[in-house]
Formats: structure tokens, sequence, C-alpha cells
């Protein structure tokens, strides 16, 4: 078979089959076929294999003189005969590299091992064993690396588990610590410390310096892509993993199971932190990793696959060896369905994505300042993430409001100007540097939504005080409340859109302050009629048992601020209330984005809100692609049609409107600023060709 896609270019559909298999047992990978596999995989419609080289059993699928190879190959090179049949099949080669999960290296070199502070039977009860990347674990990795590329020809490697996979006291980070910084690793996780703040940036340069030498290494003998696992974009501080991996990666990749709007969301990140493109997104063809067997319902896998379809981007789809190292022939006649679905949207994808509102991500944002005080040994997995909270809820909020969004983080913050809002959602940490570049943003005329604590500097020597005071009218004060409290509108609109409510409750504090000169109120602070912990059972001291009403009287604390501030506006509410998940919360922060951001937007749509809307523009071809998902939680999805206007770019003028991929034409009309186009019901996925002259 010949190849006539280019990579990565035009490869959309990506396979990667997990063979984490020791060799303990004899029948372990002990029926592995490259020939029938390859054959299996290409027959199933996909456009690139990725093979293991190394998996987190730390042994090498070829016949390694660095590492050690694993011994059911029976002296064969598994590796070389998978990129043999790939290559007879027209199949891009993709090595699939492993590291820092490494249980070879664990037990063979006691110390190469992360130490973390909670010692050795933390890790030893679990399968994983893991190397520490400051040891001379690194060297070995290197030569590894050395020993791979240079024996072998394949266009792509993709390494896994760049990050910590816990906070490391080894003795090589120790001593590292100790020269880059003379002290101690601290031991207390404390984000108003300077010394656990510093320890926390060290860990993040570590990891950042390993795998830009891993990069440099491969790109050293073979001018190929290079690209290192990048689920850690949204995880907590604990992986140690910064946005700025992606500048060592070709492209960003991750794998990721949250759901479609989950993996909405990843893919508008990076496409904002890829450099070359299309960017991949990879989720397993199983409802889990941990499950071998159990396939996602069809309706499901179909709305996740056509996800980064909807993005422009490539779809990785993961499965899992048996323990013999065979494949199950039936899920891939499954898989062929869909990749048959996916295949003739692919030659029309491609853009840059059009949006209005930039939602700000900041990935030093990405702890809870609750665990405060506690000892590193005592952290567990963080579910709570009150940035990422905020930043989900919002992204939920824009995309079933039909508002055209898309990312920028701390380490893209120069895109901003593509857009004409930026929402700064509960964010825990911003330098001046960046404010900066929002002040600049508003004063050029864009608007900026900021919630909580958001632009807060704790450490000026004056006392805490917002960066961003200037543009948002409002001073720190402080906080209010405790469990429970409330916002009670002022304005008549805010009223209006809340109504019949006449409060919006939160759960949790609100930051207290006060307004600068010409700043208008649109909603204050009101706290319960009673503190929340103060009530008991003896006493009687409580409005409500089960409840806390608000109190009889509105407090007068500013709690929804608009200010102008050069020739743009800003909006600041006292707490992250597009964290919460009710219709009533979505409604208010829709208006008072549309408050300040009126019409035309780059689209508008009216259909049900679990469609999701995007535009691309491709100037190359005077077209915009749209596209449109049904992303409805409950299977099988009922079909739903959709009126959308979309905004050609400036001074052009519509030629021509197509269905696509059958290319049939579709009816449309101007409409002041828009082109306007009707669609009729779809279950899963519709997009369309707008041209221009």
């Amino acid at each position: 078979m010949s190849q006539v896609t280019k990579w990565p270019d035009d490869v959309f559909r990506r396979l990667l089959v997990d063979m984490h298999v020791p060799d303990w047992h004899p029948d372990l990978l002990g029926r592995f076929d490259p020939v029938d596999c390859v054959a299996t995989i290409a027959r199933a419609g996909f456009q690139s294999y990725q093979q293991y080289a190394i998996s987190c059993a730390g042994l090498c699928l070829w016949p390694t003189k660095v590492g050690e190879a694993h011994s059911n190959m029976g002296g064969r090179d598994y590796f070389g005969e998978v990129l043999e049949e790939c290559r007879r099949h027209g199949l891009h080669t993709v090595c699939y590299f492993h590291v820092i999960w490494d249980n070879w290296a664990y037990e063979k070199h006691p110390d190469w091992r992360v130490r973390p502070a909670g010692g050795d039977d933390k890790i030893m009860q679990g399968r994983y064993g893991f190397a520490c990347p400051n040891s001379p674990y690194r060297d070995y990795i290197r030569d590894l690396l050395r020993e791979l590329v240079g024996s072998y020809e394949f266009e792509a490697i993709f390494v896994d588990m760049t990050m910590w996979p816990d906070v490391c006291y080894c003795t090589h980070c120790t001593a590292r610590f100790w020269k880059e910084h003379d002290a101690e690793p601290p031991r207390i996780v404390d984000w108003n410390d300077p010394a656990w703040r510093i320890f926390q940036s060290a860990r993040q340069a570590w990891l950042l310096d390993f795998v830009n030498d891993m990069t440099r290494t491969v790109k050293q003998i073979r001018p190929i892509s290079v690209y290192h696992q990048f689920a850690t974009v949204f995880h907590s501080w604990q992986l140690g993993a910064p946005l700025e991996l992606a500048e060592a990666c070709d492209f960003v990749t991750g794998d990721f199971y949250g759901g479609p709007a989950s993996h909405s969301l990843v893919c508008k990140a990076y496409a904002s932190l890829t450099r070359d493109r299309p960017f991949e997104m990879a989720t397993s063809r199983t409802i889990g990793m941990t499950d071998h067997v159990t396939i996602k319902p069809k309706d499901q896998i179909r709305v996740e696959s056509f996800v980064p379809t909807l993005h422009s981007a490539a779809l990785m789809l993961i499965d899992a060896i048996n323990a013999d190292g065979t494949l199950n022939g039936e899920v891939y006649d499954f898989m062929r369905g869909l990749n048959a679905e996916r295949a003739p949207y692919e030659e029309f994808l491609g853009g840059e994505l059009l949006a209005d509102v930039a939602i700000y991500y900041d990935k030093e944002s990405m702890y809870n300042p609750d665990e405060n005080g506690v000892h590193v040994a005592k952290v567990q997995a963080i579910d709570e993430l009150p940035h990422r909270d905020a930043l989900v809820g919002i992204a939920n909020i824009l995309r079933e409001g039909h508002v055209p969004f898309g990312v920028v983080t701390n380490a893209t913050l120069h895109q901003l100007g593509r857009y004409r809002a930026v929402i700064v959602p509960n964010v825990l940490e911003m330098k001046e540097s960046q404010a900066a570049v929002f002040r600049q943003f508003v004063e050029d005329g864009g608007v900026l939504y900021a919630s909580g604590p958001s632009s807060l500097d704790r450490f000026y020597e004056a006392g805490p005080r917002y960066l961003l005071e200037d543009v948002l009218g409002v001073r720190y004060m402080g906080t209010l409340g405790t469990r429970v409290t409330y916002l009670t509108p002022v304005d008549e609109a805010v009223a209006k859109t809340i109504w019949p409510q006449d409060h919006l409750i939160f759960g949790g504090a609100m930051i207290r302050a006060e307004t600068l000169p010409e700043a208008e109120v649109l909603a204050t602070v009101t706290l319960p009629f009673t503190a929340p912990e103060a009530g008991r059972a003896i006493g009687s001291r409580f409005a409500a048992i089960i409840s806390d009403p608000p109190a009889v009287t509105a407090g007068s604390d500013p709690g929804i601020v608009v200010h102008s501030y050069g020739k743009g506006k800003a909006v600041w509410v006292a707490a992250p209330i597009e964290s919460v998940a009710q219709q009533v919360n979505a409604r208010l922060v829709l208006a008072l984005l549309k408050r300040l951001l009126p019409a035309p937007y780059k689209f508008e749509a009216e259909t049900h809100p679990s469609i999701e809307v995007t535009l691309f523009d491709q100037p190359e071809n005077r077209r915009l692609l749209l596209g449109m998902l049904n992303m409805q939680s409950q299977p099988p999805a009922i079909p739903v049609g959709a009126t959308i206007k979309v905004q050609l770019p400036y001074g052009r003028d519509p030629s021509g409107a197509f269905r696509i991929p059958d290319c049939e034409p579709l009816a449309f009309e101007r409409a002041g600023p828009y082109v306007k186009i009707g669609f009729e019901p779809f279950e899963t996925l519709a997009m369309a060709l707008v041209e221009y002259e």
C-alpha cells in the first residue's frame, strides 16, 4: 500500500496499543505477532501506529545493549519487526518511549528511586516503581534514546509520563536543591511561604530540564517529531509539569477520560499551546484504562471521537494488548466503522479558531489554598482546585450559551489580542507583567471579567492588593462570610436576570472590597442571618435549622461591579459564581458578559444547549469551516436542528455554502454582518464550509 499522507499534517486517525507487560511468565507477550498485529490495525483504517519500545515495566522490545530486553521475545526484535510491517502497509511509524514509571530501573538501581516524604512504603504498596530524573537514571535514558533513535528509522517519538509521580526527597534532589538554593527542601505545603514556592518552581524547572534534554538528544540524531505526555495540562501542582513543557514538543498531546465537554476544553487549551498542527487528543476505546475489555458504548465513543474533528485535531485511540500479545480482532472491526465515519471530513479540516471571548487559564494557580500547613506526606490526590473548578464552569456556560470562545494561558498570554473579551476565573496567581497585559487589553477597548481573588498580590509589602484594582474599580479589603454568602441585586437588569430569586447563593466566602470613584455597583454581598457555624441544638442561634437564609437587611459591600477603563470595561464579581453549575448562575454570567460585549459575534446559534459550535477561518482557501457536535449526555442522541449566523472576515462577501463531506450546496442569506444558514436535525456531527470572495 502506497503512503499518500504527510506526517503529521494529514494524519488524523492514530492508534496506540498499550503493552505494559512484564516477562515473569513465558506466556506474557509470548504470542505477539507483528504481521497479524499491523495487518489488523491497517484494515481498521488507521493512518499511524505507535509501537512500544519500552513500557513502565522497564523492559525494551528491541535487542538493547543499554537496558534489558523483554525475555519472552526469544531473541527477536518486536519493535523493528513492527516498523517493517507498518512501512509495508503504509502506516506512519511512531515510537512509544516510557520514562520515570520504570519498574526495572526501580528494582535494579535503588539509588535511582524517587523517595517521597512518606518513605518507600508509599510506593512499594503499588504496582509502579518510579525513577528520579535527577539521579543517574537521566544518563541511562539519554543512552537508551541514542541507541534506539540511532538504530531505527521512524517518523516520531512520543515520550510518556514526563511528570513527577510524587514530591521527591532523594539524595539527588536534595543535593541539587542545596546547590541551587542553599537550603533544605521544605516538607510543609504552604503557598504563603516563599521557601515552598521556590521548591515548587525548582521541581518544575528540573522536569523541564529533563524533558528538553530528551528532545535535544533525539533531534541531534534524527530530525523527527518529538512530543511528550501533556495530559498534565489541567493537573495540580503535584505533577510539577508547567505549561512550558509544550515548548519541547513539536505538537501537544495527552490522554483524557472526562467525556466530550472536558475533551472540548482540552482541545481549546491545546490550540493555544501547540506549535505545529494538528495537535493530538487521545482517549481509550474502553470505559477506563483499568478496564481491559469493556468498550465504551458506540454513541459515547462516536461523540468523543468527533471532538478532535470539531477542533481540526487528530484523535489517538488507545487499545491494550492481551497478556499473551494478541489483539481482539472484533474490536478492530468496531473501530473500522468509527474511522470510516470520521475520515471523509479530514480533507476539510484546519485553520484558525475564531472566537470573541478568551478564558484565561493559569497553571500556576492549580492548587488549593486550604491545603496550607499540610505535610507533603499527607497530601493526597487533589480534587478541589478552585481555579480549575471556575475554568470548567465558565467553559460549560460559554459552550452551552453558544458564545464563541477559546483559551489563553499564562504561557500564551501574548495571544490575547485575538479576542474582544477575556474571562479571568478565580485566578490565584498573577505577576505584575501579566497584569500589565490585561490592563493594556482593557485600555485598548477589551472587556475583562474577573472573579474572586483574580489578580490578588498577597505578597505586597503594604498588604494584599489587587494588581488590577485600577481596571476592576475595586480595592481589596479582605474577605466576607464563611460557608454561605449571597449576592443581592441593586441593578434592575441583574434582578430580572435572576428572577424570581432575590438573591444568588454561593457556598463560601466572598471578597470584601471598596469601590473606586465612577465604579457602578450592580449587586452587594449579603451575609446569612446568622453565621452558619454558630447554630447549635441548644440555644437556637440560627435562623433556620436546615438552611442559612440571608439577612433581612441586604449588605452594602460591593458584590458585582462594572468599571470603565480606557476604551474598555471590566466587570468584577466577589466570588467565582461561574464555578457553580446552576442555570441561574449561567444566566447571570452570560448577562454580565453580553452587557459589556455587544454583538456581532463570530457566530450566533439558535439551537439546543447540547450543541457545541466551532468556527475556523481558512484564509488560504477563502472559506470558513463551521462545525456542530451534539453532546447530549443521555444516548441515543435526539437529532437537533440549528440556525447559525456566521460573521465573514471584514470586507468579504459570501460566494457559497456547502455541507460536508458530501459538498451539497446549502441555502444561505445575508443578515446584517452575518451569513445565515439553516441545518436540518442531525444526530451527532454536522459541518459546513462558507466560502467568501
